[in-house]
């Protein structure tokens, strides 16, 4: 008697022959001749120094212990079978995980169908920016950051170096209010983001040659989005990034107040571990938002 086990070759040929109870319908199955099913069975038998199958004419049974061995075998090769589906789908369908500035996360959702479309099989789950330093070891794959490089720990792409930022207001403010030109609005109610790095409106005031005035009572708001609905509300105006307010303008949910705009030198970045550029769905992450974004502001530049 030998301890060799069998061949896997020989292990598959029988749970189809015993599942089938055919060794005919089993060369069907697996693509040989019927009689490379019947010797392969022989063999097998000859291993095993069992008889697996009772044979008669055409038909074949299998014998009881032929049957507790096809049981066995069988879950065997279920096991088998099962990791090597676990891991096509790891491979084929994995998570990137991305934690994206509040604001941007305006724009994203709004593209990140093309993205799906591209590649199914990528699955991306946003979260929102954590109001904390940056943790090189949360489970975060990239961030999307306003502000200006390095950050420490981190490479960065630049996705705008610059934002252009614009006044809008709900269409029945713009309707309603006298405000025309940048001077207009140093009495109007301004709305702004508390806690700002550098407050846009100052920037607006001063490249279009005007003393910043006093926010005084003025309505602050903990993040854009919550600004964007102030706006939407007739609370005021607000300054904004164009490009994250196009959906917006396109319903007319929000006008752009005024023509005059103005240019921030802060912009958005992707960021990640070192190392982790070597993600394959980073990769083809981080190439579609360069381009998406792209298409974004030229799209911009033809509006007149």
């Amino acid at each position: 008697m030998t301890n060799r086990p069998p061949s896997l070759i020989a292990i598959r040929y029988f749970e189809v022959a015993g599942r089938l109870q055919s060794f005919t319908a089993a060369a069907t199955e697996l693509h040989v001749t019927q009689s490379a099913v019947s010797r392969m069975m022989q063999t097998l038998e000859e291993q095993l120094e069992v008889r697996l199958f009772e044979r008669n004419g055409r038909w074949i049974n299998l014998t009881p212990l032929g049957k507790a061995f096809h049981e066995q075998i069988s879950a065997g090769l279920n096991l088998i079978f099962d990791a090597g589906n676990k891991l096509r789908n790891s491979v084929h369908k994995s998570t990137l995980t991305l934690s994206v500035n509040v604001g941007f996360t305006l724009w994203l959702v709004q593209n990140i169908g093309d993205f799906r479309t591209l590649y199914p099989d990528i699955q991306v789950d946003v979260l929102p920016e954590e109001l904390t330093e940056l943790d090189p070891g949360a489970p975060v794959h990239a961030r999307i950051r306003y502000g200006t490089p390095p950050w420490a720990g981190f490479n960065s792409v630049s996705l705008l170096d610059t934002t252009e930022a614009v006044v809008v207001c709900s269409p029945r403010m713009k309707q309603q209010s006298r405000v025309r030109e940048p001077a207009d609005l140093l009495s109007a109610p301004l709305l702004s983001i508390a806690g700002a790095r550098e407050e846009p409106w100052e920037v607006f005031f001063k490249q279009h040659g005007l003393q910043m005035p006093s926010l005084g009572n003025s309505p602050r708001f903990l993040q854009m989005l919550m600004m964007r609905e102030a706006a939407m509300s007739d609370l005021g105006f607000g300054l904004v990034p164009r490009f994250l307010f196009q959906q917006d303008f396109k319903a007319g949910r929000l006008v752009q107040a005024i023509p005059h705009t103005c240019t921030v030198n802060h912009g958005y970045h992707l960021l990640h571990r070192k190392g982790e550029d070597l993600n394959p769905n980073l990769k083809l992450f981080k190439t579609w938002l360069v381009d998406r974004l792209q298409a974004t502001t030229a799209a911009l530049a033809k509006v007149v």
